[in-house]
């Protein structure tokens, strides 16, 4: 997993093609960067064209770092939404059907566009009224080039 900083309070986690055991390190010494931090922040979490689908044990892996005690506090505290941008139909009404039942620690939505991810991230900062260092639109100009040819 790859998070773009430059951002923040927009943290960007770009997704590897697959979720294993080193995906998830990744992802868990990413996000200790922003525990760290003690700031707020919203998420938009990206997977490329070539992400596969977690097996049992993938989703295993995620259910039990997210639903850490630990990660769920920070997470709790300082998370002010998530947006999942993913192609797949499939893995987004898997991703509607499990939060439904599920209560994560900050609220989340899955979307089938980088447009509707972005939207969703910008609207919780202004809701919470966290501004970022750059104008939204560049930063939308910014993420669309940057990372829209990956999805």
């Amino acid at each position: 997993m790859k998070f773009l900083g430059e951002y923040f309070p927009l943290v960007v986690a770009i997704a590897g093609s697959r979720i294993d055991a080193a995906e998830m390190q990744e992802m868990s010494d990413g996000y200790e960067k922003y525990f760290a931090r003690g700031e707020r922040y919203t998420v938009l979490n990206l997977t490329p064209r070539d992400f596969q689908m977690p097996d049992h044990a993938g989703r295993e892996m995620v259910a039990r770092w997210m639903h850490h005690p630990r990660v769920r506090d920070y997470t709790k505290r300082l998370c002010i939404g998530a947006a999942s941008v993913h192609r797949s139909i499939l893995y987004r009404v898997a991703f509607n059907i499990v939060m439904a039942f599920d209560k994560p620690a900050a609220e989340m939505k899955c979307v089938a566009t980088l447009e509707e991810g972005i939207d969703y991230c910008f609207g919780r900062l202004k809701a919470e009224k966290l501004a970022m260092a750059k104008p939204l639109d560049l930063v939308r100009y910014e993420l669309i080039e940057q990372v829209g040819p990956l999805l």
